[in-house]
């Protein structure tokens, strides 16, 4: 946790500032602390390896219990969900490990933890569609000088791309989610350099008002159930006197329209309510997909009818005063990878020394059930010179395969992904 983590973070309950408290094991230095408690004037929390937890559940008191006993690798244990020795020793054996990808460690947490999705999760339709919008509507807002926060969002593959419009020099995004697992992997792999908080979405956000330009949630909302004070959360982190700050809600289900994981969805209007005095516009994302695959560009002046609405599974709302998100946005175009190309890991490969031949393969039919609209841009065969791949690899020029990779055959994935 950095150090000037402490101007934005507030207790969710009694909205008060928090310090480290010093009489207190701790491990921390001027810029930084990994782990101790950090206290207002109703709660205490732990920070554990790093990342503060603003929540009072069980797990997080046996965390803080554990720092306050000077046992933080018995915290990491209680946050990340292992209570059995062996399994927290497999864990353990696995972070502490160099050589370890993102893939090792998701095994190490066991079958209960959603890790398969998240590996393929980088050419998923879900987040095609999601990426492009954030880049359209964060680059517009954040012009690279202004803070965005990412709430529920998981293991950080949205927070990487918020990473691409903070510039080295500029506060980092914020990642909030409920699952400690799950934001330890984003800070170690797929969004390194991001602020890491674990609180809970169906309650009081545990930051300022005013702390973001702009706070987005995607593919996450219709599992919360508390949404009224959600979306009244998100627009109280944008809120500033002089800029109301930018929503970003993507990727939403329906209540109309049924679709797998559907969780307590809306309707296109109900949605809207909760928004109350904000203007929103709302968006089917069957057009905003239809413009990533056939190449953009991405166009936000569209304005989608009701029956458009109604007919879609999932929906994106904006909230914003920007005019400049609301018009056509050109596609991103890869000009050197923010990690390094890989084949997507959802091809099974076989070579014959100067060609390399590719075979889709889905992890199982579930996945396929609910992410198949990816054969709109990933082949079901195909080959690809292993010449070219290596020059690719080696940082060589991306001519070549430069289809493949906007196709997502040839993935940009965060270093040590699998």
């Amino acid at each position: 946790m950095r150090i000037d983590t402490f101007d934005i973070l507030r207790c969710p309950f009694c909205g008060g500032r928090l310090e480290l408290v010093r009489d207190l094991f701790h491990e921390a230095t001027d810029r930084e602390v990994a782990n101790g408690v950090i206290a207002c004037e109703c709660c205490v929390f732990p920070v554990v390896d790093g990342i503060p937890v603003m929540h009072l559940q069980p797990n997080a008191n046996t965390a803080r219990m554990h720092v306050e006993q000077a046992r933080p690798d018995l915290a990491l244990r209680a946050m990340v969900g292992l209570e059995r020795d062996e399994e927290a020793e497999r864990f353990e054996a696995a972070a502490k490990s160099s050589a370890a990808t993102f893939r090792d460690i998701v095994e190490s947490l066991g079958s209960g933890f959603e890790g398969g999705y998240f590996l393929y999760r980088f050419s998923d339709p879900t987040f095609i569609v999601a990426q492009a919008i954030v880049r359209a509507v964060a680059g517009s807002v954040l012009r690279g000088r202004r803070r965005a926060i990412d709430v529920c969002g998981g293991s950080g593959h949205l927070t990487r791309t918020l990473m691409e419009l903070s510039p080295a020099d500029a506060l980092p995004p914020v990642l909030a989610d409920l699952y400690f697992a799950k934001i330890w992997l984003a800070r170690r792999f797929t969004a390194p350099g991001c602020e890491p908080v674990c609180s809970d979405g169906n309650g009081a956000f545990p930051f300022a008002r005013g702390a973001f330009a702009y706070a987005m949630c995607s593919d996450a909302f219709m599992f919360i159930w508390q949404k009224r004070p959600f979306i009244g959360e998100l627009c109280r982190l944008v809120d500033t006197p002089a800029d109301p700050g930018t929503v970003l809600v993507t990727h939403t289900h329906n209540q109309l329209v049924w679709s797998p994981s559907h969780g307590n969805p809306l309707t296109p209007n109900g949605y809207r309510q909760l928004f109350e005095t904000r203007e929103v516009r709302a968006f089917a994302e069957a057009g905003l997909f239809a413009d990533v695959v056939g190449g953009g560009p991405l166009d936000l002046s569209r304005i989608d009818s009701p029956e458009a609405l109604n007919a879609d599974p999932a929906l994106t709302f904006i909230a914003t005063h920007e005019p400049a998100v609301f018009q056509p946005h050109p596609l991103h175009a890869s000009t050197a990878p923010r990690g390094v190309f890989r084949i997507n890991p959802m091809y099974q490969a076989s070579t014959d020394g100067t060609t390399m031949r590719l075979r889709l393969k889905f992890p199982d039919p579930d996945y396929e059930y609910e992410y198949g609209a990816c054969r709109q841009y990933l082949p079901d065969e195909t080959s690809i010179d292993l010449g070219a791949l290596k020059r690719l690899e080696a940082g060589g020029p991306m001519d070549e395969l430069a289809d493949l990779i906007r196709r997502r055959v040839i993935v940009d994935l965060p270093r040590h992904y699998y």
